[in-house]
């Protein structure tokens, strides 16, 4: 959970380099060094009449770091924060298919509380209209027969415990790609909220998805997705994680000293 937030314009000020700022600096640093090095210019370190500095670039989003701070950078457009904040939610909600409007819950708090609200609604609709499930392989010991008997394994396994059979079934379980990949989303997301209801709802799906394992790499279950009439559904929710996760997306950024980044390349032109 975040304990400071630090809102600026794009190319506006964060931060002065200075022996107060000892560790927001070197957790600066770091991430400027990395998007330095991916040519993705989202916060960077200037210099100004002997003074240095870091700046927002050209990029506009969040960037949680693990210090609690919670840096925005938003759009240099409109005469106040809020429309400029409206405008990177709207850029949020088109990139994602989600349908954008100025009075949804949280639009004025901060960006990185309106994307986690929309994840945590557009998750608890689907839990609500029924989560996808899929017929999955298990290999176990038990009391009676339940598909094949694997009889060299059933050998070597209970060659005692006779009273005990090693079998491979189908079983029809909500642990599938889709759901894992959710469940990664919902767990990191909620560490990070400030807000009691999105943090209700995320526990609340999390719960629900008990069953569902944790994913070991979040790219291979992408990879297994599959986009059919049945996933129509979790369309939006699984563009949301793609941004979050996926590198390839252009919008997720990471850093030793972060937790979670978004930032989006805006249309609007910043000189």
């Amino acid at each position: 959970m975040y304990t400071r937030h630090i809102c600026v314009s794009a190319k506006g000020k964060i931060a002065d380099m200075s022996p107060e700022n000892a560790e927001l600096s070197a957790m600066l640093g770091e991430f400027a060094e990395v998007c330095t090095a991916e040519g993705r210019e989202a916060v960077a370190l200037r210099g100004e009449n002997g003074a240095r500095y870091f700046s927002a670039g050209i990029y506009c989003g969040f960037a949680c770091l693990t210090d609690g701070t919670l840096i925005e950078i938003l759009p240099p457009v409109g005469n106040t924060e809020e429309y400029a904040r409206n405008v990177l939610c709207a850029e949020f909600s088109r990139r994602c298919g989600f349908s954008f409007s100025p009075s949804d819950n949280y639009s004025n708090a901060n960006f990185f509380e309106y994307f986690t609200s929309v994840f945590a609604g557009e998750t608890m609709k689907i839990i609500k209209s029924g989560v996808l499930s899929a017929y999955t392989s298990c290999e176990e010991n038990m009391t009676s027969v339940q598909g094949t008997i694997l009889f060299a394994e059933n050998i070597r396994r209970n060659l005692v415990h006779r009273e005990r059979l090693y079998v491979r079934h189908d079983v029809f379980t909500p642990d599938r790609a889709e759901n894992r990949i959710i469940k990664a989303a919902a767990a990191k997301l909620n560490k990070l909220t400030a807000n009691s209801h999105s943090s209700h709802l995320l526990k609340e799906a999390l719960s629900y998805l008990d069953e569902v394992a944790v994913p070991r790499s979040i790219t291979a279950e992408f990879n297994r997705c599959i986009n059919t009439r049945n996933t129509r559904k979790y369309s939006t929710i699984l563009s949301i994680c793609r941004m979050l996760f996926d590198k390839n997306e252009g919008t997720s950024f990471s850093g030793k000293y972060v937790s979670c980044a978004q930032f989006y390349r805006m249309n609007t032109t910043i000189n």
